[in-house]
């Protein structure tokens, strides 16, 4: 059973444009690592925040990135970020896609 990740990063102001085109670049990164099955994106530049739904096949494996990650882009964070990234963590429910639904 996989896990999604709901992770919101604050910029702060006058930095949103440089942690997103960042964020974007560093994306592959991401998607390369042990686990990572998805990745949602949605951003609003009028509140500096942009939210990711990851979808993971386990929280041991998102931490394993997560600290990586921490490593990877640490000095960034600090330099863009209000404060460091809100992460929840929850079980992932797949009720179908496609046509089923409309049943």
């Amino acid at each position: 059973m996989s896990i999604t990740m709901h992770i919101t990063i604050k910029t702060k102001d006058g930095c949103f444009d440089e942690f997103h085109a960042l964020a974007k670049k560093e994306l592959a990164f991401t998607r390369a690592s042990q686990g990572c099955l998805s990745i949602h994106t949605s951003s609003s530049r009028n509140i500096n925040t942009l939210k990711f739904a990851e979808v993971w096949e386990s929280e041991n494996d998102f931490n394993t990135y997560f600290e990586k990650r921490v490593e990877r882009s640490g000095a960034d964070f600090a330099r863009l970020l209000v404060g460091p990234p809100e992460k929840e963590c929850f079980q992932t429910d797949d009720w179908g896609y496609g046509d089923e639904w409309k049943k």
